[in-house]
């Protein structure tokens, strides 16, 4: 695949993640599920054991995504507001 399709699978799959979050966290909090775009190819309680599923697969690395289904943190802070 080129790099260009692979950053679009990517973030096909980073958007179909945080869709299907609310979900995933109702019924498997704390496991982990592998998305090639939209499509979600499984889930597993050890990382390790769902690259491996999607090595079995025949996919390669980039091709792609693991997370971890736990809330996404949203807020960041970009310094500290000193009031007088």
């Amino acid at each position: 695949m080129i790099t260009e399709s692979l950053q679009e699978l990517k973030q096909q799959a980073l958007a179909a993640f945080e869709g299907d979050l609310p979900a995933l966290w109702a019924d498997r909090p704390g496991q982990w599920v592998a998305y090639q775009g939209r499509q979600q190819l499984g889930f597993a309680i050890h990382k390790h054991d769902l690259y491996q599923e999607c090595f079995r697969r025949g996919l390669k690395q980039d091709e792609f995504v693991v997370f971890c289904i736990e809330p996404q943190v949203t807020e960041m802070t970009l310094g500290q507001v000193v009031l007088d």
